[in-house]
């Protein structure tokens, strides 16, 4: 792992010297008479640089201890010098916000220039101090002889694994009782993977309630509870919004889920499902403790109710299994043939090697020996070879030699972890810290691909190009740890795009030791996989300065409940967590943080964080702290550097005048919040490129169907045109807005754009269709939405003069006369939705078929009017997705050789059609056909089971994300 050490240290460089280049051309620097000694300190990193990818370079796993230092020493150097540079600018640099009043005159006319002078003399001071350092560190290498190093080195299937499970799950032992099935075997060996066949599998029948939750090395037994709660109670909601909340009795389980505590959370599982057949994977479970207290939660109710757990403890999978009907399931590593057609599919996608590659097979077969069998060894190595553009025998030797002897039962963790790390050295420098701070995020949770890369951009780990914007380029690299198989993807969408992700948990432990090790990032709140808390380890590595913090686990009432030894074990072991958690909080130094992440903590932290205190702080990830108050909102926008704010989830109804301070700010997210207008100094936000705003409604687990909350959108205020740099907003109110609609034509780089209105009437959407003439070459995503049945407002799209001709995502929502004829000209339009636009007639559907690039289609309540929906041949040539909600007029469904490519169906249905559904025969890739929404028509779902029972593909059906019964043959 040291080759992703150096990466780590010379990322921190390469930052830095981009900064400096930029900071000698400041006015400041002229004027304070340290250019030269800057030029120097940039000079002597250039070449300590140079020497870091040398040793990057060289892959060296055994470097020493002096080395270690070294490159400690130079990283530090840099970390203190950037901090200078930002903590003068913090001081002196952009236009503070404008009191108007005679103390903010003053202070702008006599303070500001004596402050600035103040912060121009510390300046020359520190920098005198970093050359000093710097050169002796350049020093200690010559006197050590820290030269890079020569690279060291050294002399069933899951099918039938899926099938032997499903015979334990099965009835074949006549008995009715609820029965535990554990899997159980090291990491790294596919468990959670052949759990989720299984849970998939359509073999598995009858069953009413389903959920699979994560119980990982910290157990959160809170978090683990709503997530089984959610999963059990989740509401089946009509699929027209409406102005009143739809209040049953889930509505009020769910309702303030987060006020409730374990007891209560164990007693709506027990109760829901006393006299209903579940099935429910629980997975990762380390301890008994942890199933002890889940185990309430699953009745044995005697109707053949299924339980299976995955485990790495063979004593945690044995009394997991207490009962005669419970089984224990072994998994070992996998044979030669089977770890063979998993590397080349992994490497070239075929289940051999390629003809033209036949010389690699002798390699290959070494790797694979060093590999030992393990799945997540094998596919990690084929991932990183994949990748590589020379797939030559010598390049392959290579990788061979740096994976060391063959794995041992006793070093298989050791030498597993050692082949990921040969993973991340391949890894180009720039994508390395990209890497790294995947460990900022808690064992098991779902990484979006949205904030994810929206935080790389703002941590300085991507640059922008001519080409692409720093988001973009960050979602290349993304995309190419999917290919290389460093994270797994959660969701795809039907252009193959990674929407989530996760990493795998023992990539994240070796992971996290080394940020820890090297101070790259700081982790609080949850016990590492040997036991120990987090900040102990950093302790240990014996840094002083935190730079980038993240804030695990949840600050819940959890342990403050009396009552149940459960709840009197969690008190104890969170009693402790808080006390050391207390300890950092209140000695550790954060006046060097840049990032601070606190994910769904529930409970504001004792002592409190002073977020006034985080001069320096870039990124600020606040989502779901339901305690953020006013007065912590004031001393967020005292943070000049800030450039990543979310408050996504926090209950937040308004934001500050002072929000106009923070003139870096690129990402504003308040998303499922209460705000609903936006303050006047918004618009001096000049740098700000996501304002992401509004909510989401969603209708099946999957979120493949989801709507925008039409009265939650925001107000923003005239002056948009000083916000040129604006790339996305979403979501704003129309009605309100008029005069800053009429601006949006000002904002030449806005590619993402969505624009609600509830009020009816033309003339609040006017200045609106006049910007959108003008964004006919940037936007790339726009969504309109008029929730009115009049037509009035909406027909001025009819007449665009220069519609959006780029656009990749299209969603209308309102009532139209006919569809605007530039709609079928959108040749590069993947994802289209329409919504109560009441169109008629079949030639709105031919139009849409002959779009050449459309992936997904969603036809929403009252889209289509029409009696037949008809998929002709030669129309939808690429269509992978298809959602049909609830048109109300709709007698016949049906596939007449048109949609070639369609994966997957989504239905929701009032009525039988009167003709039917049919033509699935004639649908050859499909995967899945899914039903959801309040009213099932029983007998079409039944007709839908039978159609692909008999399928090629047997492809799965699912009720609200529940597969239907079907033939045991349909696994296969």
């Amino acid at each position: 792992m040291e080759a992703a050490v150096v990466s780590s240290t010379e990322g921190v460089v390469h930052i830095l010297l981009g900064k400096l280049g930029e900071f000698l051309s400041d006015k400041y620097v002229l004027l304070s008479g340290v250019r030269h000694e800057i030029q120097e300190l940039k000079d002597d990193l250039e070449s300590m640089n140079a020497c870091l990818r040398d040793l990057a370079a060289a892959g060296d796993y055994h470097q020493t201890q002096q080395t270690r230092t070294w490159m400690k020493q130079v990283r530090e150097v840099a970390y203190d010098a950037e901090d200078c540079i930002d903590s003068f600018r913090y001081h002196v640099g952009g236009d503070r916000y404008r009191d108007e009043d005679l103390a903010g005159w003053l202070r702008r006319t006599v303070l500001r220039p004596l402050t600035t002078l103040r912060a121009m003399y510390k300046l020359a001071v520190e920098v005198q101090s970093l050359k000093a350092r710097a050169l002796m560190v350049s020093e200690r290498r010559l006197r050590y002889k820290l030269e890079p190093p020569a690279a060291a080195s050294s002399s069933g299937d899951k099918t039938r694994a899926v099938l032997k499970l499903l015979d334990m799950v099965g009835d074949d032992d006549g008995s009715a009782r609820r029965k535990v099935v554990s899997i159980v075997g090291f990491g790294g060996l596919g468990k959670t993977t052949l759990a989720a066949m299984v849970y998939k599998s359509p073999a598995v029948r009858g069953i009413q309630h389903r959920a699979f939750v994560t119980v990982t090395r910290s157990c959160n037994l809170r978090a683990l509870l709503e997530s089984l709660v959610e999963q059990l109670f989740a509401p089946m909601r009509d699929s027209r919004c409406s102005t009143k909340k739809t209040t049953t009795d889930h509505d009020e389980i769910l309702r303030g889920i987060e006020t409730k505590d374990i007891p209560q959370l164990l007693a709506h599982c027990s109760t829901h499902l006393r006299d209903k057949r579940y099935f429910v994977v629980v997975d990762d479970v380390w301890s008994l403790e942890d199933w002890a207290s889940l185990k309430p939660a699953f009745p044995d109710n005697d109707i053949h109710s299924r339980v299976v757990i995955t485990t790495r403890n063979r004593q945690v999978a044995e009394s997991c299994c207490s009962l005669p009907v419970d089984r224990v399931y072994s998994m070992d590593v996998l044979q030669d043939d089977q770890s063979r057609k998993l590397f080349f599919n992994t490497v070239f996608r075929s289940n051999k090697c390629p003809a033209g590659y036949r010389r690699l097979e002798t390699i290959s077969g070494n790797i694979l020996a060093k590999c030992g069998g393990l799945p997540l060894a094998i596919v990690s190595v084929g991932g990183m070879l994949a990748q590589a553009e020379n797939k030559t025998p010598a390049e392959w030797m290579k990788v061979c030699d740096r994976l060391g002897s063959r794995l041992s039962t006793s070093a298989m963790m050791e030498r597993m972890r050692r082949i990921m790390s040969l993973s991340y050295h391949d890894l180009l420098y720039h994508l390395k810290a990209c890497f790294l701070y995947l460990s900022v995020f808690r064992e098991g949770y779902e990484i979006k691909r949205g904030p994810l890369v929206r935080r790389w951009a703002a941590e300085g780990f991507v640059g922008g190009r001519r080409e692409c914007t720093p988001e973009e380029a960050a979602g290349k690299y993304l995309d190419e740890f999917v290919g290389r198989s460093i994270v797994t993807p959660t969701r795809v969408v039907s252009n193959g795009v990674v929407r989530c992700c996760k990493v795998h948990d023992i990539m994240l432990e070796m992971m996290t030791e080394k940020c820890m090790e090297e101070n790259f990032i700081s982790l609080l709140g949850s016990p590492s996989k040997h036991g120990h808390q987090q900040h102990a380890m950093m302790v240990a590595a014996g840094h002083d300065k935190i730079r980038r913090l993240s804030v695990h686990g949840a600050h819940t009432s959890q342990g403050k409940q009396a009552g149940g030894v459960h709840d009197k074990h969690l008190c104890r072991r969170r009693i402790k967590k808080d006390e050391e958690q207390d300890d950092v909080l209140s000695s550790g130094d954060l006046s060097c943080v840049r990032s601070l992440l606190m994910l769904r903590c529930i409970e504001k932290p004792i002592p409190v964080i002073s977020f006034a205190k985080l001069k320096l702080i870039r990124v600020l990830d606040l989502e779901g702290c339901r305690w953020l108050s006013n007065h912590d909102l004031e001393d967020i926008c005292k943070l000049s550097l800030l450039r990543y704010l979310s408050l996504r989830d926090t209950g937040v109804q308004r934001l500050p005048r002072l929000i106009g301070r923070l003139k870096e700010l690129l990402t504003l997210d308040i998303r499922e919040t209460d705000v609903r207008a936006l303050p006047e100094t918004i618009t001096r936000l000049g740098r700000l490129r996501h304002l992401l705003a509004g909510r989401y409604r969603y209708y099946t687990r999957s979120h493949r169907v989801k709507l925008f909350e039409p009265f939650e959108a925001v107000t923003i205020p005239p002056g948009l045109a000083a916000m040129g740099s604006l790339q996305t907003i979403a979501h704003a109110n129309i009605a309100s807005s008029s005069i800053a609609m009429g601006e949006l034509g000002d904002l030449p780089g806005l590619t993402k754009l969505c624009v609600m209105n509830c009020e009816e009437g033309p003339s609040k959407w006017e200045p609106f269709v006049i910007s959108l003439n003008k964004l006919s070459y940037s936007l790339r995503s726009l969504s309109i939405l008029h929730w009115q049945y009049d037509n009035a407002g909406l027909e001025a799209l009819l007449d665009l003069t220069s519609p959006p001709i780029f656009l990749e995502k299209f969603f209308l929502w309102g009532k139209l006369s006919t569809l605007p004829s530039w709609v079928s000209h959108l040749s590069n339009l993947v994802d289209l939705c329409l919504r109560e636009n009441f169109l008629n007639g079949e030639v709105i559907i031919e139009q849409l078929g002959k779009l050449p690039s459309l992936l997904s289609l969603k036809l929403y309540r009252a889209s289509y009017l029409g009696r037949e929906l008809r998929f002709r041949e030669k129309l939808f040539p690429r269509l992978k997705q298809l959602i049909v909600d609830n048109l109300p007029n709709i007698e016949e469904l049906s596939f007449q050789g048109g949609a070639p490519q369609l994966e997957r169906l989504t239905l929701a249905v009032l009525k039988k059609p009167e003709d039917g559904i049919f033509g699935i025969d004639k649908l050859p890739m499909l995967k899945e056909v899914e039903f959801y929404g309040h009213i099932m028509i029983d007998s079409v779902v039944a007709e839908m089971v039978a159609v692909c029972r008999n399928h090629p593909n047997k492809p799965r059906v699912y009720r609200e994300d529940r597969p239907m019964e079907m033939d045991s043959e349909s696994s296969n």
